[in-house]
């Protein structure tokens, strides 16, 4: 089974304030007739897109299991 990560984007408005954030979604092509699922989604990680990109690049580039995604995201966090 192979996992892909890819950056998710949410706007929020409260008042006359918007707010744009990132999080990651991690998908498998686990069926043979190619449907797509969501094995995991963690959303409003951070509003810096460029450096959530980097990370999504490397989780890909890693091959990372989904069941370590939290922990990689608090050392993202951390970092």
């Amino acid at each position: 089974m192979t996992i892909t990560y890819e950056i998710t984007e949410e706007t929020h408005s409260v008042l006359n304030s918007v707010r744009v954030s990132y999080g990651i979604a991690a998908y498998t092509n686990a069926d043979l007739n190619g449907t797509v699922a969501i094995v995991v989604s963690v959303k409003d990680i951070t509003s810096d897109k460029q450096k959530l990109t980097e990370f999504v690049q490397k989780c890909n580039r890693l091959k990372l299991s989904s069941i370590h995604i939290y922990d990689a995201i608090e050392d993202f966090l951390i970092d």
